[in-house]
């Protein structure tokens, strides 16, 4: 199993990218993570805030070929990373990995959470979007 984080950087893209992991059986885990600063990954790629805040989808899969489901659907893979794959201070130490994660975000579980969260802090996605939770994440996670 995999431990995923999708950046997202659309209202529109959330929405997408919500009905493909709650429609499909090979997700589990959903939660999110709302970094203040630029997060980057081993492989060089960095994801970039907007008003100060980059909201990413973290979720559990065992999915193969991820990264083809995502494209196939209208998704970015490129907003695709291993949760373990982030750069951190002390790339040898897991509990450092762990701490730039933690330390660097704010972390949610339900939705309800997460939309009081970018309301009251004004968040706005790159193409200025305002965060809205989908109806199938209403249904699936009250």
């Amino acid at each position: 199993m995999v431990d995923w984080l999708y950046f997202v950087h659309s209202n529109s893209e959330y929405h997408d990218l919500m009905s493909f992991l709650l429609d499909g059986k090979d997700f589990s885990g959903i939660s999110y993570y709302v970094f203040s600063e630029v997060v980057e990954s081993e492989d060089g790629r960095a994801f970039h805030t907007s008003s100060g805040y980059l909201l990413a989808v973290n979720f559990l899969s065992h999915a193969t070929n991820l990264e083809a489901k995502l494209e196939r659907v209208g998704l970015d893979s490129k907003s695709l990373v291993d949760l373990y794959k982030i750069v951190c201070e002390d790339d040898d130490n897991p509990l450092t990995r762990v701490l730039t994660i933690t330390e660097g975000s704010e972390f949610f579980i339900f939705d309800k959470k997460l939309e009081k969260f970018v309301v009251d802090k004004h968040f706005r996605f790159s193409d200025g979007s305002a965060l809205s939770i989908p109806l199938i994440c209403r249904k699936h996670r009250l």
